[in-house]
């Protein structure tokens, strides 16, 4: 690996799986101090498993209490915060809006609206002191329309939204913000409520790639964000997704 995150410290949500996991390792071998967090400790520690550079703090980020831990517990581990990539998501459901209860709805805002929120708040007194970068990941359905998404793709719009705004305010400060927006990708996510493995050539031919996208696809781009390869990149929307949006 080439050192681009060498002397960054950072915090990665969501990173006991999926994006977040792949983020997690490839920071650390870029040179990175990474300490993921998430809700389930010991997927966590398979994470930090046989890298010295990665340690855990788990916690639900729809606690404030929780995400204030996990942003003190970099500061003090590490002296300060360089870097968040905040992965921590749902996607429960497939199903049309009228079909959504009450508390589906709720708990998806709780977790990808409120939850970011949430870390944000806390996490940006310390990127002042660093000029550090926020890395939010949203959606390729944050961009584009498909059926059955409406309460998905209603908040990671939402993550756009922040992501921009947010990109104004601390620009000033020298605080970049930027969202990782994936396509298609094959986690342990996209396997709830469906049969995954058995759509997954249909959907691959959809894709212009003519493949799904994987973790390790996402762990690249999140590098090129964190680093400073991306200082004049901020309000920025990085979509991956084998080209399945610019059809």
């Amino acid at each position: 690996m080439s050192g681009r995150l060498e002397g960054k410290r950072c915090l990665v949500t969501g990173g006991g799986s999926g994006i977040g996991r792949a983020v997690a390792r490839r920071y650390a071998e870029e040179g990175a101090k990474v300490v993921v967090s998430g809700r389930r400790a010991e997927a966590c520690d398979e994470t930090a498993a046989g890298s010295d550079a990665i340690t855990t703090c788990s916690g639900d980020v729809t606690s404030a209490d929780d995400a204030r831990r996990m942003v003190e517990t970099v500061v003090d581990r590490h002296g300060g915060l360089d870097v968040v990539f905040h992965a921590a998501g749902v996607l429960r459901r497939n199903e049309r809006l009228e079909e959504t209860d009450e508390a589906t709805w709720r708990f998806d805002v709780d977790v990808n609206l409120t939850g970011t929120y949430l870390l944000c708040r806390v996490a940006i007194p310390p990127l002042r002191e660093s000029r550090g970068t926020l890395i939010l990941v949203a959606s390729q359905l944050a961009h584009i329309s498909s059926p059955g998404y409406a309460t998905y793709a209603a908040t990671k719009t939402g993550v756009l939204g922040l992501v921009r705004s947010l990109a104004l305010d601390l620009g000033p400060e020298g605080i970049r913000v930027n969202a990782l927006s994936p396509g298609v990708t094959e986690t342990d996510m996209a396997y709830i409520g469906r049969d995954f493995a058995a759509m997954r050539d249909t959907v691959a031919a959809g894709i212009p790639l003519r493949r799904v996208g994987t973790p390790e696809d996402m762990a690249g781009p999140a590098v090129f964000l964190a680093s400073d390869d991306a200082a004049w990149v901020t309000g920025h929307s990085l979509v991956v997704d084998g080209g399945f949006t610019v059809q």
